[in-house]
């Protein structure tokens, strides 16, 4: 028998308890399976599906009104409105933010650092998966790009941000 270190109540480690969430010391059974089925199929019918040409499409230098960005970006506010947080968007958002930059690449160190820090904090929050494959998409093209290419990541990053507020992410 295991006690939780706030409460002191004791709890079990056994199979038949993982996934239980011990918040204010009540145990409740967050098994996917049975209890959240609605949840499941909602998660399928908003199933982002975004390919590597998408990723091109949105950070492509000749869309110069930016038409596409923002389709793309409008689309994935929408749709993860009410999955992640905007503190947990903004986490993501300051570090791309900083990026700058350089002839040499050493941006793009950090890019790819950042990459895997989406990678973690996706893996702790599963609700976190469909963005991470928008960005880990658009980060493989920003890679391969130019200055520009970065700057409309962020751009696109920002107007993410703010289509999920509008269409009222919490």
């Amino acid at each position: 028998m295991v006690y939780d270190r706030n409460t002191n109540k004791p709890y079990s480690t056994t199979n038949s308890n993982i996934g239980t969430n011990r918040k204010n010391g009540n145990m409740q059974n967050q098994n996917n399976t049975n209890t959240n089925i609605g949840n499941s199929q909602r998660n399928e019918e908003n199933k982002i599906n975004f390919t590597k040409e998408d990723a091109q499409k949105v950070l492509n230098l000749e869309d110069k009104d930016g038409k596409e960005l923002f389709r793309f970006a409008e689309e994935l506010g929408k749709k993860i409105k009410e999955d992640v947080s905007v503190s947990q968007i903004r986490k993501i958002y300051s570090e791309i933010k900083k990026l700058e930059y350089d002839d040499k690449g050493d941006y793009k160190y950090k890019l790819r650092l950042i990459k895997a820090q989406i990678g973690y904090t996706a893996g702790r929050f599963t609700k976190l998966r469909d963005l991470k494959e928008y960005l880990y998409l658009l980060i493989d093209v920003v890679l391969e790009g130019n200055k520009e290419h970065l700057k409309r990541f962020k751009d696109f990053f920002e107007a993410v941000i703010a289509y999920h507020r509008a269409y009222g992410g919490k």
